[in-house]
């Protein structure tokens, strides 16, 4: 089949009856299936349904937990950390965010880190709760060790992404989201599936080598964003995030893929009220800055200047009124998951 067109609802339908038909809550099956299309529909199809199947497959061997018991296991007046329980993030990595933004109404600021989550995804969807809030919302994800220190060619740890979300009063929510790796390795992952290269400069072979085949790619290491400042950025998060958590390092987890193997990935996050801290100003100032920078000079072979989020909204009002791209071998995967666990294919949402 070639690559197909769907509705973002049903999209949303086919992935919840599949969650739900996995044993996840009605409730944690909507939560789950709303992070990937939100990331189909923003255009970071790394995080979108090339991460499904892996999901499916871990719920499917018991590696990830359909029906989690979150638990507290610290409890401060800013800061909580959570258990996940190898529960799914949609779910847990919520939760962390939850209890940040409620700590943040009581004092301004507040954070979380959370232990035993599953892959994270979508990292830019949990900074955005706070938007709701009118709060500053700040995520970052540990991921299991698939970036070389700068210097080296080994696995050591991950390209843990970042995510910042700002209030506005901007039609857009202004987002930034990045992986510390030159890309998010999702991408390296959805070439590998669809058969593509990956362009030079992406990743290392297993060997050490540089490599523009994917499935080499996906085996060996990522390089990171910026050289040594992407490396040193990924160290501090990772010291933000598994060593905070009690999560352990990097390296020690299985990777993803590896689905029969047990995994459990660290997040933090932070909120932070700026009506509290500052007073009614922030919106104010946050919109001249974007209005200057929006103001400012091209340079050569621009047409305009764009914000964090701009771009990805207008990605995300696109595809909801033309429907999501889905590529011809992840629908074939769709409609296989669909028939394995017994559930109408996408096509009849």
């Amino acid at each position: 089949m070639p690559d197909t067109k769907v509705h973002a609802k049903d999209l949303h339908a086919y992935l919840a009856r599949v969650y739900q038909a996995l044993g996840l809550p009605e409730s944690d099956a909507n939560a789950c299936a709303a992070q990937i299309v939100d990331a189909e529909l923003r255009g970071v199809s790394s995080h979108g349904c090339v991460r499904f199947g892996v999901f499916v497959e871990r719920l499917k061997k018991g590696t990830a937990n359909p029906r989690p018991n979150v638990r507290t296991i610290t409890d401060l007046p800013a800061y909580s950390l959570l258990d996940g329980d190898h529960g799914m993030s949609a779910v847990v990595a919520r939760r962390a965010m939850e209890v940040a933004i409620e700590k943040a109404k009581a004092g301004g600021i507040g954070a979380a880190a959370i232990r035993n989550s599953s892959h994270t995804g979508h990292i830019g969807y949990f900074a955005a709760m706070a938007l709701e809030h009118n709060m500053i919302g700040v995520v970052i994800s540990g991921a299991v060790g698939n970036l070389a220190p700068w210097g080296g060619f080994e696995r050591m740890i991950g390209n843990n992404p970042v995510a910042f979300a700002v209030p506005s009063n901007q039609e857009y929510p202004i987002l930034f989201d990045i992986a510390t790796s030159k890309v998010a390795r999702g991408y390296v992952l959805l070439a590998a599936r669809t058969g593509e290269p990956i362009p030079e400069g992406w990743a290392l072979d297993s060997s050490g080598n540089p490599t523009t085949d994917a499935a080499l790619a996906a085996k060996g290491t990522m390089l990171p964003l910026g050289d040594y400042k992407g490396y040193g950025l990924a160290l501090m998060f990772t010291f933000l995030t598994g060593a905070l958590s009690g999560n352990g390092f990097d390296a020690d987890q299985p990777d993803w893929l590896e689905t029969d193997k047990p995994f459990g990935l660290p997040m933090f996050a932070m909120a932070i009220d700026p009506e509290r801290c500052l007073g009614g100003d922030y919106k104010a100032a946050v919109d001249e800055a974007v209005t200057r920078i929006k103001a400012s000079g091209l340079a050569p072979g621009f047409d305009e200047i764009r914000i964090p989020g701009e771009g990805a909204h207008r990605r995300y009002q696109a595809a909801l009124s033309e429907g999501i791209t889905i590529k011809e071998a992840l629908a074939q995967d769709l409609d296989r998951i669909a028939a394995e666990v017994g559930v109408a294919p996408l096509s009849v949402g």
